[in-house]
């Protein structure tokens, strides 16, 4: 999914990087379909309220730091921005060549910057002080993603649909398109925000969020967890207040005093580990399905 520029969704998320054709694919979109939740990780198998073993607890002062044992089967934002150019380029020749006018939509940038860069809200008191929760640091051009110079009428889009599933198959590798098929991030994007849920609900989470929520009241700001001053609809403005960096600043403080995002990350690395051994074969192919893609996305784009 295409990155938002100002103002930023500040809840991180999981993104899929072929998903602005969404709309397209909507009806057609399979998650996973011939998984089980215990082969994907969607079964929990901790007793509710146990935290998970953890080994050493790195002290994190900079989003930089940020690693986590998934990451290694995503592509990075410029690869998965590669690859959504790719499908860009084969979805305009595949409808030009059928006669519809049709053009490439503009992307919005790729941010600079750590993927986790804001995983774990913000982190850095003078960024804070600054711009708030507000997310700068973009490269490249274009702000909103934009379908300018598309043919808008339903035998277009219906057209448009079949290309974007054509092409994807032939980025992925696939000798023919099925729209039941499932991408080789699919699984990874799973298993990622499973776990992180699962990290967000360990009792080791939970117990330096109230420390951090703790450390907010002494500010004079009331908030449970880092989460709701990060977002809080006050601050949903298109420029940040002063009041929003005041909070802002106050919460990467209160995150570096305890630690947070180091026992964060080191709780969300555990039970992440735990996913890729139990989902080892099925992620070591998703690995080489992303090769495959960039292999066929520089290709595309006249780079191979």
């Amino acid at each position: 999914m295409d990155v938002t520029t100002v103002p930023d969704a500040p809840r991180r998320s999981v993104r899929s990087s072929l998903a602005p054709y969404a709309g397209l694919l909507a009806s057609t979109a399979v998650l996973l379909t011939g998984c089980s939740a215990a082969e994907a990780g969607g079964a929990d198998p901790d007793t509710p309220g146990k935290p998970i073993a953890i080994g050493q607890v790195p002290k994190i002062t900079d989003a930089e730091q940020l690693t986590l044992p998934l990451d290694a089967y995503q592509l990075s934002p410029r690869d998965a921005r590669k690859v959504q150019d790719a499908l860009d380029t084969l979805v305009t020749d595949c409808m030009t060549k059928q006669g519809f006018a049709w053009a490439p939509p503009q992307r919005p940038p790729v941010r600079e910057g750590s993927r986790n860069g804001r995983r774990y809200g913000l982190l850095d008191p003078e960024e804070g002080s600054q711009t708030g929760y507000h997310v700068t640091g973009t490269t490249g051009q274009g702000a909103k993603g934009k379908e300018q110079g598309q043919d808008g009428s339903a035998t277009a889009q219906e057209a448009a649909g079949q290309c974007v599933l054509t092409q994807r198959a032939k980025l992925n590798g696939q000798q023919k398109a099925d729209k039941a098929a499932s991408g080789p991030d699919e699984l990874v994007e799973r298993l990622v925000v499973e776990n992180a849920s699962r990290a967000e609900r360990d009792p080791q989470v939970r117990a330096v969020w109230s420390q951090w929520s703790d450390c907010m009241d002494q500010a004079g700001y009331s908030y449970d967890g880092p989460w709701d001053s990060n977002n809080d609809r006050e601050f949903a403005t298109p420029e940040p207040t002063d009041k929003e960096r005041a909070v802002a600043s106050a919460d990467a403080k209160c995150k570096q005093k305890h630690n947070v995002a180091g026992v964060w990350m080191a709780v969300e690395t555990a039970y992440q580990k735990r996913a890729i051994e139990t989902n080892a074969e099925a992620l070591e192919e998703a690995r080489k399905a992303n090769e495959t893609r960039l292999r066929n996305a520089a290709d595309a784009l006249g780079q191979g």
